[in-house]
């Protein structure tokens, strides 16, 4: 296993991978040119064939996370926002119940990078 630490919006990976997950990172970038570089990284650092698993704040979720602005989507918009680079698997959303009980509602998308580039 390796392990990267870096800016995600200025990583140029120097490989692809099979696997992408992310939960809570994307609903972070509330600006354009934010999330159009994480899509690039995105695109970028996976394999086609490779899995992508991205969960985001629902669209009834809060409008902040620790103090900071964050975008909602449904799981159809999600899907949308990833583009045909992307094939959802599956879709769904689900509510995480935080440690001190708050209701957090998620939407997430799995699925396959195709070999078409974006």
């Amino acid at each position: 296993m390796r392990c990267v630490q870096a800016d995600l919006l200025e990583w140029a990976p120097d490989r692809p991978y099979d696997l992408w997950h992310d939960r809570a990172v994307f609903h972070f970038l509330v600006a354009e040119d934010e999330r159009r570089r994480y899509l690039g990284v995105l695109r970028a650092a996976t394999a086609p064939g490779a899995s992508v698993v991205v969960g985001t704040f629902a669209p009834d979720a809060p409008a902040t996370c620790s103090g900071l602005p964050v975008m909602r989507y449904s799981a159809a918009e999600l899907a949308a926002t990833l583009g045909d680079t992307f094939q959802p698997i599956e879709t769904r959303r689900e509510v995480h119940v935080t440690p001190r009980g708050a209701a957090q509602p998620f939407a997430w998308v799995a699925g396959r990078r195709t070999s078409a580039a974006a």
